[in-house]
């Protein structure tokens, strides 16, 4: 513990990084790349209207999170979800479109959302990762966090203290953790959930949850 917070205050020697900040984080997009691999039985949110590039931010994200209301007001958070993190490159792309191939994906994607936001984060991220529950081949942690932080952290009805964060490669890189062709279970999630905590409480008590996960974030792509 002492040591990642002596790495991220070696990254972040002003101190930790302001929640405006991470709000403001944003990537880039082409709708194209989306379009061109759509499966056919799934209509083309308005997301992906247009074909000049796109970007989209968190604070976007959650906007669009609290408008959530039908099954294609979730799949068009799912497409800017999942745009956020894979930017213009079309092989990650195509992972993610993957999963919306599978039958009764956009009906598992339904119930992980409010399964987030009704749910402590742990369970949610356990249904996402078992089979016969909310599971979508193709559709692993690095991205189904995603999927649940944004689903439900700024949700104003979630009870304080349990809000899920991001889990990929980088962040466990930055924790220490070995590379993994697996799935992380959910045992790994809430582990990591209380050591984002602990880091909070040690390094920078006065910021929010998620100014964790995107310092861990930034340190652990070296």
């Amino acid at each position: 513990m002492d040591e990642i917070c002596q790495a991220l205050a070696t990254r972040f020697p002003d101190g930790a990084p302001a929640d405006g900040l991470v709000r403001s984080q944003g990537f880039d997009y082409l709708p194209r790349h989306w379009t061109d691999r759509w499966p056919n039985h799934l209509p083309i949110p308005k997301t992906l209207g247009g074909s000049k590039r796109r970007h989209v931010s968190r604070s976007e994200l959650f906007a669009m999170a609290r408008e959530v209301s039908s099954a294609e007001s979730v799949l068009n958070l799912y497409v800017a979800v999942c745009a956020w993190g894979t930017g213009t490159k079309a092989q990650r792309v195509a992972r993610v479109i993957k999963p919306l191939h599978e039958y009764g994906a956009l009906d598992a994607l339904q119930r992980s959302f409010y399964s987030a936001r009704s749910s402590d984060p742990v369970a949610a991220y356990r249904r996402l990762n078992v089979i016969n529950e909310d599971r979508i081949m193709g559709f692993g942690p690095a991205f189904f966090t995603k999927w649940l932080y944004f689903a439900a952290y700024d949700d104003p009805e979630r009870r304080q203290g349990s809000a899920p964060l991001i889990l990929d490669a980088r962040v466990a890189n930055a924790l220490g953790w070995p590379p993994t062709s697996g799935r992380w279970p959910s045992s790994a999630y809430a582990e990591y959930l209380r050591t984002a905590a602990k880091i909070n409480a040690l390094w920078c008590p006065s910021s929010s949850q998620h100014v964790i996960e995107y310092a861990l974030f930034k340190i652990g792509g070296r």
